[in-house]
C-alpha cells in the first residue's frame, strides 16, 4: 500500500526522531504550503491510491460530483458516485473512469490497487449496478465491474463496513466491522487469495480481533507480518492462540497467527482507537494515530525484541486519523479532527525539533482531513472535509 498521509482536522508534520538538525519541512521532505490545482469533490474523501505506475490517483468517500473549481466559481464538473480518479499530471480528473458506488450508505473509506484492479471497501450494496456488498472491484483502466464479489455483512444490528485494505501481489487482507464473509464466521478481518478470477476467501487465513472494529493494516518493512489497528482489546490467531492487545496488535502474513510483539499493556490505553499506522523504511520504528479517549501520537519500538516501548507521544486537541512518513523520512505528517479554535490550523503546520514552518493562517472554520492518502515523492496529499 502506497500512501504518502492521512489525517483529520488539522495536517502536521513534526521530527520523525528526537535527534537531528531542524531544517525547515519543506526543505527537507520537498514538499511546500502552496497547493497543487486539482479537481475536488463536493463531500469528503475518506482514502486514496496511486495507480501501479503513479499516473492516477483513485479517491474513494461519499461524494456525488467532482469540479474543476471550488463552490462558486464557475467550472467543469461531472458527476460520480463516491468514486473517482485524477490524472496526477494535471490534476484533472478522468471522466471515462467513473465505477457507480450505490446502495446502504454508498460509502467508499479504504482502496487498495493490485494487479490491475482497484478494489474497493466501504458500505455499499452495489457497484457499475451489480449487486456488491460493501467489497468489491473494478479494471484500474476502464472501470469496469470485476468479478470479485465476496459478501461482506455483519450478524448483528451494526452496520458493516470495510475499512482497510492491504494487497501483496496474491493476497487481499480486508479489516473492518463486519463478523462473516460468504456465510463463514470472519470477526473484522479476513484474507482472499486474488491470483484466480473472481478471488476466493482465504479458508486458512482467520484471525478475529474481539471489539468494535479494524480501522488500518501495514505491513512490517519485510512483508511478513501485519500490524492491525483499530477498536479492539484482545486479537486471536488463526490457531487459536489469544493475547490482549489495546487498539493495535500484529498478526503473521501467511499464517494470521497472532505475533508474540505487542505494546505494554497501559501504554495506549482502552478504550481507545488505533485508526492508522505506518512503519519506518529501517524497520525500527512503528507510528500510529489514536482517539476517542486521549488523542495523541506516537512512535513504537521495533528494535526491542517483542516489547513495543513507546518512544515519544504527541498529544492532540482531536483524533489523529492518519500518519504518514515524507519520503526521506525525516518528517512525519499527520492530521486528524480538531476544534474550531483561533489556535487551530486548518490543513498543515510543521514544527522540528527546535526550528518549524506554518503555513499561510488558515481561514476560521472546521475542517476534517481524513483517509489513507498517496501521491508521487516531494508531494503531500490533503484530503476530507472542510469549511
Amino acid at each position: 500500500m502506497r500512501r504518502l498521509l492521512l489525517g483529520l482536522a488539522v495536517l502536521v508534520a513534526v521530527a520523525a526522531s528526537a535527534i537531528g538538525v531542524a531544517l525547515p519541512a519543506h526543505a527537507v521532505t520537498g514538499t511546500r504550503e502552496t497547493p497543487d490545482r486539482t479537481w475536488n469533490t463536493n463531500g469528503t474523501v475518506f482514502d486514496t491510491e496511486l495507480s501501479e505506475d503513479g499516473s492516477t490517483l483513485y479517491i474513494g468517500g461519499k461524494f456525488t460530483r467532482v469540479r474543476e473549481n471550488p463552490p462558486g466559481v464557475a467550472g467543469r464538473s461531472f458527476a460520480v458516485n463516491s468514486v473517482a480518479a485524477i490524472d496526477v499530471a494535471t490534476g484533472e480528473a478522468i471522466s471515462t473512469w467513473n465505477p457507480k458506488v450505490t446502495g446502504g450508505n454508498a460509502t467508499v473509506r479504504a482502496l487498495e490497487v493490485e494487479g490491475g484492479k482497484v478494489f474497493i471497501g466501504g458500505n455499499f450494496t452495489a457497484v457499475g449496478g451489480q449487486p456488491r456488498q460493501n467489497l468489491a472491484a473494478v479494471d484500474a483502466t476502464n472501470g469496469a465491474l470485476d468479478p470479485f464479489a465476496p459478501a461482506v455483512t455483519v450478524a448483528s444490528t451494526q452496520t458493516p463496513w470495510v475499512y482497510a485494505l492491504l494487497a501483496n501481489g496474491s493476497k487481499l487482507y480486508a479489516g473492518g466491522t463486519f463478523s462473516n464473509v460468504n456465510g463463514r464466521q470472519r470477526a473484522k478481518l479476513a484474507a482472499f487469495d486474488i491470483t484466480s478470477t473472481g478471488g476466493t476467501l482465504d479458508p486458512a487465513w482467520r484471525p478475529r480481533a474481539s471489539g468494535y472494529n479494524v480501522r488500518e493494516l501495514e505491513f512490517d518493512d519485510a512483508g511478513t507480518s501485519i500490524f492491525v489497528a483499530g477498536r479492539f482489546n484482545s486479537l486471536t490467531g488463526s490457531d487459536g492462540v489469544s493475547g490482549q492487545r489495546e487498539s493495535v496488535a500484529r498478526v503473521y502474513t501467511d499464517t494470521g497467527n497472532l505475533h508474540p510483539w505487542a505494546i505494554p499493556l497501559g501504554t495506549v490505553g482502552n478504550p481507545q482507537v488505533g485508526f492508522d499506522l505506518t512503519v519506518s523504511a529501517d524497520g525500527n520504528r512503528l507510528y500510529g494515530g489514536f482517539g476517542l479517549g486521549p488523542n495523541f501520537l506516537a512512535a513504537y519500538r521495533l528494535d526491542n525484541g517483542n516489547t513495543g516501548s513507546r518512544v515519544w507521544q504527541f498529544n492532540t486537541v482531536g483524533n489523529v486519523q492518519t500518519v504518514e512518513l515524507s519520503p526521506d523520512g525525516t518528517r512525519l505528517f499527520f492530521g486528524g479532527t480538531s476544534a474550531p479554535t483561533a489556535s487551530s490550523r486548518r490543513c498543515a503546520a510543521a514544527p522540528g525539533p527546535s526550528a518549524g514552518w506554518l503555513p499561510p493562517t488558515p481561514r476560521p472554520g472546521r475542517s476534517t482531513a481524513t483517509g489513507s492518502h498517496s501521491l508521487p515523492p516531494a508531494r503531500t496529499t490533503v484530503t476530507g472535509r472542510g469549511t
